[in-house]
């Protein structure tokens, strides 16, 4: 009897301490090319100071995350950076995939001048 009563408690300890917090896993995609994988994209939360980077397959994972709603925020030079709202339940992980295309800047117009001044001419000497 006591063995149970021992059995009972740690079990009960067990859930009464168990975390009600949830996680997030994803994968960041090259979408130029052929959607392959992204190493490390910075991965954030828009609000707050947790970010991870991605490894060498584009995989990053968030954890200890509270329920509720998170706004993902994913960049990389020389990229668009992509936002992505995701809900979190402490049930079941959040997955994610986010495909990121090339940043393209606008055209730029170059006018050029002709020079009609006159040229300088300078001499130097040393003595």
């Amino acid at each position: 009897m006591k063995y149970l009563a021992t059995l009972f408690f740690i079990v009960f300890t067990s859930f009464a301490f168990a975390q009600d917090t949830g996680l997030i896993v994803g994968k960041v995609l090259d979408k130029e090319l052929n959607n392959t994988p992204l190493a490390f994209a910075n991965v954030s939360i828009k609000g707050s100071n947790l970010s991870v980077t991605s490894d060498f397959s584009g995989m990053f994972l968030l954890e200890n995350l509270k329920d509720g709603k998170y706004t993902l925020v994913c960049n990389f030079p020389g990229y668009e950076t992509k936002e992505i709202d995701v809900t979190i339940t402490s049930n079941e992980p959040a997955e994610v995939e986010l495909s990121l295309g090339s940043f393209t800047l606008p055209a730029i117009e170059v006018a050029s001048a002709e020079n009609n001044s006159k040229a300088i001419k300078a001499s130097a000497s040393l003595k």
